[in-house]
């Protein structure tokens, strides 16, 4: 974007057309490029990411591009509005492309409508991650220097996990007094909202907490769920296909295959955007992509990779930081043999965010490999105890909670944490009445077990129960 004022004036006019007021408002929802198509497809989804939002504060919204920020972005603002939030007192800017000095100039631009007195501005900065230059460090400036810009509510969005985290640090003091959480992140729709836009009738008043997997209140969670055990297995296996990104569910419900464009969007996201410095091929991202997809129900061994691949190990270390950095995967570490804590040169696992990302590769090509629906399944119960720790407090980066364990025998228990209450988690996507054989690497662990199934549900064993994916993902999940 060219920073000669007039023209930047000009082009953020141009994007922030509710300023005209009136009919205007409405004319901008109906034909906005990003609420246009969300509309349309009569999902009504609304993330929430940007709920209760407090005045003078700084906000940072984090999270995988093509998952919605923008689009969330544009809601919060159109409800901004229909609360009775003066129009022009809203700037909106897409930040792809600019230089840091742009941001001060914005701020100081003699063609934004002027201030009512005593009013305050609402600043939405979208994909500040892509701005070149510190800009972290210009945003700090104007929070210090410019008397306006330190009492407005600002929320910077973007893509680059390490450059927001970095962030957090540079303007900690510099985003104001509130309740709640001042770090957002918006990830895929998990399963519970997924499963709700499919049946909307599915029971809404019913969840677990993290300690409660073995109770009193989880049986009776179980047996609220149970008459809906045929729509949440299959609405499973239906999230299992498509994932959560918003156009993939989109095509879920509509009973359609996900479009090839997103496919390809999605490639590019990773190819072009978090591999942006790599030198790999499009070929070579694809294999790297599904070799690593293909491990995710083992601890990694990256030199094996690297030989399949045929790159060097520490290239894979780099590109699955890459990943990482792009919010398009996580790790698990393995657990320390007497704390809650990862244990030193051991092998993480390393899991995908969504089924999409995890699929993406034989989803563009059906000759290379799909992934199993049991990976899937302990990838997604994962997913479900992240969101639900996101949920309540912890922060998204925050990979030192979840953990893989080793029995004595040195067999594989898929998750465990110091959050579960003494409960280990082990996936077997099983129908099968002789669950139980499943079940022997959990039982010959420390800690009361949790067979995740695909539609078998007992809890009346002494030792590990068997509770079907569905609902476990459905009362822990959001």
């Amino acid at each position: 974007m060219a920073t000669a004022v007039g023209q930047l004036a000009t082009e953020v006019a141009q994007t922030n057309p509710w300023w005209r007021g009136g009919r205007w408002v409405k004319e901008w929802v109906s034909t906005d490029p990003d609420l246009k198509p969300a509309n349309a497809t009569d999902l009504g989804y609304v993330s929430g990411c940007l709920d209760d939002l407090e005045s003078g504060r700084l906000y940072l919204l984090r999270g995988p591009r093509r998952v919605g920020k923008t689009v969330s972005v544009k809601q919060t603002i159109e409800g901004l509005l229909e609360d009775g939030v003066a129009p022009t007192s809203i700037v909106r800017v897409a930040a792809d492309g600019w230089a840091t000095k742009d941001l001060r100039t914005l701020t100081s631009l003699p063609g934004l409508p002027r201030r009512r007195a005593g009013e305050r501005r609402w600043w939405f900065l979208d994909e500040i991650t892509a701005v070149d230059g510190d800009w972290a460090g210009q945003v700090k400036w104007l929070r210090d220097n410019d008397s306006g810009f330190a009492e407005d509510t600002v929320v910077l969005t973007g893509s680059s996990a390490n450059q927001l985290t970095e962030a957090a640090g540079v303007l900690a003091g510099r985003r104001g007094r509130g309740e709640g959480q001042a770090d957002r992140t918006l990830l895929p729709i998990g399963f519970r909202g997924f499963a709700r836009l499919m049946e909307p009738d599915l029971p809404d008043d019913v969840s677990l907490g993290l300690t409660e997997l073995r109770s009193p209140q989880a049986e009776d969670a179980f047996d609220a769920l149970i008459p809906w055990l045929d729509v949440l297995v299959r609405t499973w296996d239906q999230y299992l296909h498509y994932g959560g990104f918003p156009v993939a569910v989109a095509a879920a419900s509509a009973g359609q295959p996900i479009p090839a464009s997103f496919l390809d969007d999605i490639f590019n996201v990773i190819f072009r955007d978090a591999f942006a410095s790599s030198q790999l091929s499009a070929g070579t991202t694809a294999s790297l992509v599904e070799r690593l997809m293909e491990s995710m129900a083992s601890p990694l061994n990256v030199n094996s990779v690297a030989e399949d691949v045929g790159i060097n190990g520490e290239r894979v270390r780099r590109h699955l930081e890459y990943l990482r950095d792009a919010y398009l995967i996580w790790r698990c570490p393995q657990k320390a043999p007497k704390t809650w804590t990862p244990r030193e040169k051991s092998q993480e696992k390393v899991y995908a965010v969504d089924p999409l990302i995890a699929r993406l590769a034989h989803l563009r090509n059906a000759q290379r490999v799909d992934i199993d629906p049991t990976v899937l399944t302990e990838m997604l119960v994962g997913m479900a105890i992240h969101r639900h720790a996101y949920k309540a407090g912890t922060p998204w980066a925050d990979e030192t909670f979840l953990f893989h364990a080793r029995t004595p025998a040195r067999k594989e228990i898929d998750f465990v944490s110091d959050r579960l209450d003494g409960v280990a988690l082990e996936g077997k996507y099983t129908d099968r009445d002789k669950w139980t054989g499943e079940a022997a690497t959990v039982n010959a662990s420390e800690w009361d077990g949790i067979l995740v199934t695909r539609s078998v549900l007992d809890t009346t064993s002494n030792a590990a129960w068997a509770v079907p994916a569905a609902i476990l993902g459905y009362l822990l999940d959001s």
